[in-house]
């Protein structure tokens, strides 16, 4: 699958399952890589785990007589074609035969679908357990008690605004239960968090908005160009066209952006939560929360300096007399989020109320905090790039990746010599990785992200 002027380096592609072999405790392994002529590793800043397929060929009848049944261990060792470059080692549980194909009579070509080892037993697994706690110490007990994975918060500029919670999960999966959890949580500004999944990691990392905006980017030394020319100090002309070759971007595309209807539509802009206690027989006070009022809040408490990515334009003004006439875009509430509630259900040992997963016992401000974290959200997915980079520095730099800020300079799309050298702000600056595919093919490596932006770029 490699050879000596590959960007890659594959260790190791193992094949094992516990029906093969004598002892179940030590199955027969075959290596399997001079048979893979593709590969591809999926992370997902939404997923807990990562997803992966290959193609392999195979003219030795090596399903008919070792079988594919869709239990086996497939164990991926790869490294960047680079000297002294560390080894990534991801362990895989084949899900499935995605397609097969005869070439001819004597070969197959077939594509595996595969998953991380710790998503195929929580596939597998159901329980139910009362937890309480912090719910982030919710969601560490989870993995740790029931798929032995760790869990990681990187960064410590936002902390949960939720308190002590008590939660009962109802015979659920162990990570179906970890991303409800996640999806209660958020800063005191409606920063929502991410559970998600890395390559270069076995753990599980939990970060939330906030603290991946505020961040440096890993490339801030020399940043991601879509363009000929890449700029570089201090750096001799043979390093500036090796940074060339390993930092400039292949491909550049921009599907779905700027619709403010769809962003009205999910309840960004304008949108009514209403809470109803069942126990007090209160509703939530001022109930309707302003989009560009949350983003205003979220922008002053991370501090940016720069112009931001995220953004809402509430210029527009439309309407009919008969039914009050034109209004703000922003004015009108385009979803209604509606909760019935029971508080004051559990205490702690000093009898003081401790909140549920639905209710907020001591402050009732932290209801919509649920519908600013939506809407946070939803003001990201609002500018999503899709780019192709060369792969190398996604193995070799500790933090590259999902969750992790990129800096793309984009050259400025014009013929007139004067602006050539020029980058274009609207297309430029620092954006977050959201996904990526690993792509590892006939010696070359390249990664294909979806990049949100979160602030732009000065000319």
């Amino acid at each position: 699958m490699s050879n000596e002027q590959s960007q890659y380096i594959i260790d190791r592609i193992e094949f094992t399952s516990e029906r093969l072999g004598v002892d179940p405790s030590a199955p027969q392994v075959f290596d399997i890589r001079t048979s893979v002529v593709e590969l591809n590793i999926y992370e997902n800043i939404e997923l807990p785990y990562l997803t992966a397929n290959l193609v392999l060929t195979d003219d030795v009848a090596f399903k008919s007589t070792v079988g594919i049944k869709g239990t086996e261990r497939i164990t991926i060792g790869v490294k960047a074609g680079s000297e002294g470059a560390t080894i990534v080692i991801k362990k895989f549980m084949i899900t499935g035969i995605q397609t097969e194909v005869s070439v001819n009579e004597r070969t197959d070509v077939r594509v595996l679908t595969m998953i991380e080892e710790h998503a195929y037993l929580s596939a597998l697994k159901k329980f139910s357990k009362s937890y309480s706690g912090r719910p982030s110490k919710i969601i560490s007990n989870i993995l740790s008690g029931h798929l032995n994975k760790t869990l990681m918060q990187e960064h410590s500029f936002g902390i949960e605004a939720q308190g002590k919670i008590r939660v009962n999960i109802p015979y659920w999966n162990p990570l179906q239960a970890a991303d409800w959890i996640r999806d209660r949580m958020s800063t005191s500004n409606g920063s929502p968090y991410f559970l998600f999944s890395s390559i270069r990691s076995d753990n599980i990392h939990l970060a939330n908005l906030q603290d991946m905006m505020i961040q440096d980017p890993w490339n801030s030394a020399v940043n991601q160009r879509y363009t000929r020319t890449q700029t570089a100090h201090n750096l001799t002309l043979d390093d500036r066209d090796q940074l060339r070759k390993i930092f400039h971007v292949k491909a550049h595309k921009q599907t779905s952006i700027e619709s403010s209807l769809r962003l009205a539509q999910a309840g960004a802009v304008g949108s009514d939560y209403k809470v109803f206690d069942l126990t007090s027989g209160s509703q939530l006070p001022n109930p309707f929360h302003n989009g560009l009022e949350t983003l205003n809040s979220f922008t002053d408490k991370i501090g940016s300096k720069e112009d931001n990515g995220l953004a809402i334009d509430n210029s527009l003004k439309i309407g009919v007399p008969t039914d009050g006439g034109s209004k703000y875009i922003d004015s009108y509430s385009t979803k209604v989020f509606s909760s019935v509630v029971a508080s004051r259900q559990f205490y702690d040992a000093s009898n003081k109320p401790v909140s549920g997963y639905h209710d907020e016992s001591l402050q009732s401000g932290l209801y919509k905090l649920k519908i600013k974290s939506a809407a946070l959200r939803a003001i990201l997915m609002n500018n999503v790039y899709t780019i192709t980079v060369p792969g190398m520095p996604y193995l070799i730099h500790k933090t590259a990746g999902v969750g992790a800020s990129i800096v793309l300079d984009y050259a400025m799309p014009t013929a007139d010599p004067n602006n050539r050298n020029k980058i274009d702000p609207q297309r430029s600056g620092k954006f977050l990785v959201y996904k990526a595919r690993h792509q590892f093919i006939a010696g070359m490596y390249d990664v294909h992200m979806d990049i949100v932006k979160l602030t732009g770029q000065k000319e």
